[in-house]
């Protein structure tokens, strides 16, 4: 993830923008916000704590659309029933609010040509030069659809809308209009290609100093903030109060002294939450 450093910029038929990166972190993906701003705030514009935690919050969202799609089925679904989850209840952007059966899920892919007729690019800006990374003139996205009720979510259409928030849709036919570009294509992922990009996830997190990323252990995590609730100690002592990032590097989380119920991946975590936090908490 970057932040920019110009303006849009058009070259023959080639739109791009400039971005600088957020953080020098060399571990893979910042657990917390703590390990992230440790390594950012010495960057341009990354010196206000606030400033930085709003791109931290935002980068959270950059994940591959396979990834997270592939991650919910095979790991979130099954997390979620064992613990007697079998429906959810989700509401689309047209406030249209159904049960959907866990089981009725199914990754789909989605095959679209830019509506403008672009090729689209980021440029990143390193100390060391340029590296451009290219969005080729036809694109491929996954999302969510529940074959049931025809649901469609959608966790990381932001990231090409530039919204960078999910999106939930109440039939193919409002994805397809407010989707970015042209949909061609529209249809159920091969089972042989979900087993592989679950198993180059695995891969990943193998890597050293990348195990948080394990999709299971990332299925917990999503499970647990689900079903969380904020009077759970236990519940409350794994994740940092105030970026939900966790540990990192063994270190265990911060925990507040007069309270102690609340805990944080840093003092930078604790100084951000303070004004709300000091409203509930106590000397003991």
């Amino acid at each position: 993830m970057g932040k920019p450093f110009s303006g849009v910029q058009i070259q023959g038929n080639e739109t791009s923008i400039a971005l600088t990166p957020l953080t020098m972190y060399e571990k893979g993906c910042p657990p917390n916000f703590g390990a992230f701003y440790d390594t950012a705030k010495f960057l341009n514009g990354m010196k206000s704590r606030v400033d930085a935690f709003h791109w931290y919050t935002r980068s959270r969202l950059y994940y591959s659309c396979s990834t997270l799609c592939v991650t919910f089925v095979e790991f979130v679904v099954p997390e979620l029933k064992r613990r007697g989850i079998q429906e959810v209840k989700v509401s689309s952007l047209s406030n249209c609010t159904r049960n959907v059966s866990l089981d009725k899920i199914r990754v789909k892919s989605v095959f679209y040509t830019p509506k403008d007729g672009k090729v689209h690019a980021f440029r990143f800006i390193y100390l060391f030069g340029e590296k451009k990374d290219v969005i080729e003139m036809f694109g491929s996205h996954n999302n969510l659809e529940c074959s049931e009720t025809g649901m469609i979510f959608d966790p990381s259409l932001g990231q090409l809308s530039g919204q960078m928030k999910p999106a939930i849709f109440s039939s193919q036919n409002s994805f397809k209009t407010e989707f970015v570009g042209e949909v061609t294509h529209y249809f159920d992922a091969r089972e042989r290609e979900i087993q592989e990009q679950k198993q180059r996830d695995i891969d990943s997190a193998a890597m050293p100093k990348k195990s948080a990323s394990h999709p299971k252990r990332v299925a917990k995590r999503v499970v647990d903030m689900f079903l969380m609730e904020g009077s759970d100690a236990e519940a409350n002592s794994m994740y940092c109060t105030n970026c939900l990032g966790v540990s990192a590097d063994g270190k265990k989380l911060l925990r507040c002294a007069k309270c102690k119920k609340m805990y944080y991946c840093s003092k930078d975590c604790q100084i951000l939450d303070w004004k709300c936090h000091k409203l509930l908490c106590q000397d003991n």
